[in-house]
């Protein structure tokens, strides 16, 4: 295996075919021709990575999923009490749900981010 430098980061890579992932570089499709300069000023700009993200769009997506995550293993693991007495416990039911609508919400605002910056 090869090492070779990303044209956009120039960051020293293990011979990837498709992209750095350094940066997020998007190899064009046949990458035996050099890119001419002036043609793609921003080289894979359209893709959506995390460089391309904002950071607080990045950290309410993690703790979205971790309070669904908390939530569902809080559901599961307290259910043969709750199941005992008849009840549901709602508190971890809430956090399911919750996480669930704010992981939706926060995918749908980093689409909307990346389809206005085109």
């Amino acid at each position: 295996m090869a090492f070779e430098k990303c044209p956009k980061c120039e960051d020293e890579v293990l011979d990837n075919k498709y992209s750095c992932p350094a940066c997020g570089y998007v190899k064009p499709e046949n990458s035996e021709q050099k890119e001419q300069p002036g043609e793609n000023d921003q080289p894979g700009e359209s893709k959506i990575t995390t460089e391309n993200t904002s950071k607080s769009l990045q950290v309410q997506g993690v703790l979205a999923i971790v309070i669904l995550i908390i939530g569902v293993l809080w559901f599961f693991l307290t259910s043969d009490d709750y199941q005992q007495s008849k009840e549901v416990n709602i508190v971890p039911l809430i956090m399911f749900i919750g996480g669930l609508v704010w992981y939706i919400v926060t995918r749908f605002r980093i689409w909307r981010e990346h389809s206005r910056k085109k």
